[in-house]
Formats: structure tokens, C-alpha cells, sequence
């Protein structure tokens, strides 16, 4: 569903998800060893098979971690903010809030809407496992936005970032610093997670909510049609 599956030359620093992928790669890289003490005569392909297989549970055990990860609140996250991080239905309500904030005193704010596509879980249940997905990015989102950043889901495998004071560029930013982290992921842990991601800015590609959600979306979707994981919304329209 994405157009990037992380390839693991991306740096995420000390994540915590990064730590939880570490741990677990440290753990597959064992079962490996181990498992090829035991099969010290088999042939390649039937040594491959199971190590991929091997791989897929452990990609799943780190996008369960990682879920459980991103349900522990941050501590410098106030409890009135909480309510309003990854809860769907209240994104229209704030985006409104931030225009009329830009049209009465000028602030600019961007909007990042994030496609998500990831592992199924172990039991074969695909909601499942875009659900631990979407918990993953949503984990290592908090990692790559700001405190005063608000992150909503969107449907069933969608993220929307609303950050104020943020312009267009550094919106891209974002969206690199979550394909980063990422990749951090992959690498210390196999859990691969692809992400298509559409950036517009407010008054920059307009001041009406349903018009920059629109941008956003059709970046998105033009970034997945080339083969790129971010894409910038048109300014022609305005």
C-alpha cells in the first residue's frame, strides 16, 4: 500500500522502538545461530525458508512491542493533551481551530498526512496487523514531532500530523525523520513498515480545511505513483 519499506540506512538515534527492535534482532540473530546448529546438513533452501519464516514471527513480536510501546503516554505530555493524540474524529476540530488562528493572527501551520502499510499479524487477521502498524508509526512519530504536535488517525491506515508554526519544508523533515526512524527499525529488528506521506502548509497551499486535506491526500498519492515516500502539495489551484 505504500510506496517506502524501510531499508535500514536510516539512524534513529536511542529510540525507545529502537531499542525494542534491537532486543529482539538480538534474540532472532540466536535462534538463527541455533537453528542452523541444527540443521548443520541442510540445504540452503530449506535453511532460507525457515529463517524467513523466523523472520515474519519476529517482524510481528516488534510491531507488538512496539504497539505496547506506543499506548505508554510520554511524561512531559500533559493528561488534557492525551485525549487528543491518535484519537480519530477530533482532527476536523482542530484543523479548523488552526486556520482560524492563522487567519486571525497570521500563524502558519502544516498538515502531513501518512499512508501506512505493514506486517500481518501472526494469527493471519490483516486488521490486526495494520493495527499494530499504524501503532508502530505512531510510535516513532512521537519520536520525530514535536510536543506541540498533534498525530490522528485516519481511517483504518492512515495518520494525520497537525504541527503549528510549521512550514512546508520543515514538514518534509518530519516525514524524513519518521522514514529515519524507520529504518532503524528494519534494520535492528525486521519489521518493515512502508509509508507514503503528502505535506502541505497553511496559508501556503490555502486556508480552507477540506482544500488542504485535499492537497495533501493527492501528494501523497502522486509521491506512491513515482515511486517516492513524500510527496509536497500543488500550489497551482490557489
Amino acid at each position: 500500500m505504500a510506496t517506502r519499506t524501510t531499508n535500514g540506512s536510516g539512524s534513529g538515534g536511542g529510540s525507545p522502538a529502537g531499542e525494542v527492535a534491537r532486543e529482539v534482532s538480538s534474540l532472532q540473530a540466536a535462534l538463527l545461530a541455533k537453528l542452523r546448529e541444527e540443521m548443520p546438513g541442510a540445504a540452503v533452501e530449506p535453511f532460507a525458508d525457515a529463517a524467513q519464516k523466523l523472520a515474519e514471527e519476529f517482524g510481528s513480536v516488534t510491531a507488538t512491542a512496539i504497539a505496547a510501546l506506543a499506548a505508554q503516554p510520554r511524561p512531559e505530555v500533559q493528561p488534557e493533551e492525551r485525549a487528543s493524540r491518535f484519537q480519530p474524529g477530533q482532527m476536523r476540530g482542530r484543523l479548523n481551530q488552526l486556520i482560524e488562528i492563522n487567519k486571525r493572527y497570521g500563524h502558519p501551520f502544516g498538515l502531513v498526512v501518512f499512508d501506512v502499510d505493514g506486517p500481518g499479524s501472526r494469527n493471519g487477521d490483516p486488521s490486526g496487523g495494520q493495527e499494530t502498524a499504524l501503532a508502530a508509526v505512531g510510535a516513532a512519530l512521537r519520536d520525530s514531532v514535536r510536543l506541540v504536535d498533534e498525530t490522528f488517525q485516519l481511517g483504518q491506515d492512515g495518520l494525520c500530523v497537525l504541527a503549528p508554526n510549521l512550514t512546508t519544508v520543515e514538514g518534509v523533515q518530519m516525514a524524513d525523520r519518521l522514514l529515519a526512524l524507520l529504518d532503524e527499525l528494519e534494520a535492528a529488528g525486521g519489521l518493515r513498515i512502508g509509508i507514503s506521506a503528502g505535506v502541505v502548509a497553511c496559508p501556503e497551499h490555502g486556508t480552507d480545511a477540506e482544500e488542504l486535506l485535499r492537497k495533501a491526500d493527492e501528494a501523497m498519492w502522486r509521491a506512491r505513483a513515482v515511486g517516492q515516500p513524500v510527496g509536497v502539495g500543488d500550489l497551482q489551484d490557489r
